[in-house]
């Protein structure tokens, strides 16, 4: 690890139960506001009426057209409704992938190039909206970074448009606004950012700040896990968003590694949630790290053990498949050319070819 570096986090950040609302006074200079969100996840959480009512007078324009693993297409489209809508800013509000599109879709509000024009410029013609993030999941920690996950369907391939602009201006960050996930999308949330951090841990870009926001992280979700007799406590749920969120700005120095691009094909070709495909590949993923004798790879067990955190059991209960179960021979090799071809090897602190990853995939 360097111990020169440089570490930064621009992004406002508002903690708490009853956070969101601040969300009235941040919006109070702009009249016309955009909305990006999933499908459900406004009515789902009560955000649709507490916006509606907080911004009363300000013309909201909803896009509620954000699926799980947002397409091109939808990018398109959402920034052509906020630029038609003549939107001043963008509110983000649920998971990853809506947070995610939304900071694509500021910039698209913006500029009129094609989606691989804009991706292949080293910043944008038109700065973004500025926009608010309000996650209701406690994973991708989107709300501290300036990552979007986009899917090219055609090629059934992730891309990560991100632009040093792309940060959001402000993120509320309200535990109570995941107590509407059942356990299962809970689970797989925290097990998303439970990665990010071990990444950023063993990560070849790590420095002394993300490594101590990574440990503060991990102590986080596996005492929580370990701990908890209700996974919905209040207790439970605020370490959960600070964990997620302290994970968002791990992997905004860190990057992510090769079980992130291995999870990405999970995703991409089977359907599986982001979360739980990286769940299900973290045993083999610490086998690789500990046979290629990573250095950091010794405190990852050690807090296992710390906190008597039982990773069966949790993968049980999280509803985790065995990768054999799910993916044939022919897959598994498909699916090692995908991950080591993906730029996330560049942060992974060990070389590997296709054999090999395939060997560990079980």
């Amino acid at each position: 690890m360097s111990y020169i570096f440089s570490f930064h986090s621009p992004v406002e950040a508002f903690f708490g139960f009853g956070s969101i609302e601040k969300i009235k006074e941040l919006m109070a200079p702009f009249r016309t506001i955009g909305i990006v969100s999933g499908r459900t996840s406004l009515d789902a959480t009560g955000m649709r009426a507490f916006l509606e009512a907080e911004l009363a007078g300000k013309q909201l324009h909803f896009f509620s057209e954000v699926e799980e693993n947002p397409s091109i297409n939808t990018i398109i489209r959402g920034g052509t409704f906020m630029r038609s809508a003549r939107c001043e800013a963008v509110i983000a509000v649920g998971g990853g992938s809506p947070l995610d599109a939304a900071k694509s879709i500021a910039v698209f509000a913006a500029n009129n190039d094609s989606f691989y024009e804009l991706l292949a410029k080293k910043d944008m013609p038109n700065k973004p909206l500025p926009v608010l993030a309000v996650p209701t999941t406690c994973g991708t920690g989107s709300e501290m970074n300036a990552y979007s996950i986009i899917t090219d369907a055609e090629k059934t391939d992730k891309i990560n448009f991100t632009k040093p602009c792309m940060f959001p201006k402000w993120a509320v960050l309200d535990p109570g606004l995941l107590k509407t996930l059942n356990e299962r999308t809970l689970l797989a949330t925290v097990f998303d950012a439970f990665t990010h951090s071990m990444e950023g841990l063993i990560s070849l870009r790590a420095n002394p700040f993300s490594d101590m926001c990574a440990m503060t992280s991990m102590e986080l979700i596996l005492a929580t896990l370990s701990a908890a007799e209700d996974l919905k406590d209040d207790r439970a749920l605020a370490n959960f968003m600070y964990a997620s969120s302290l994970a968002g700005t791990v992997i905004l120095h860190t990057g992510t590694t090769l079980l992130h691009s291995l999870g990405y094909y999970l995703t991409n070709n089977k359907k599986i949630h982001h979360g739980t495909a990286n769940a299900m590949l973290i045993p083999c993923f610490m086998e690789m790290l500990r046979e290629k004798g990573v250095q950091k790879f010794g405190v990852i067990p050690s807090l296992f053990e710390k906190h008597g955190f039982d990773l069966d059991f949790w993968l049980e209960r999280l509803g985790a498949e065995s990768l054999s179960s799910v993916l044939s021979m022919e897959e598994k090799s498909v699916m090692a050319a995908y991950a080591l071809g993906k730029p996330n090897m560049k942060s992974t602190p060990f070389e590997a070819d296709a054999d090999y990853v395939v060997r560990k995939l079980v």
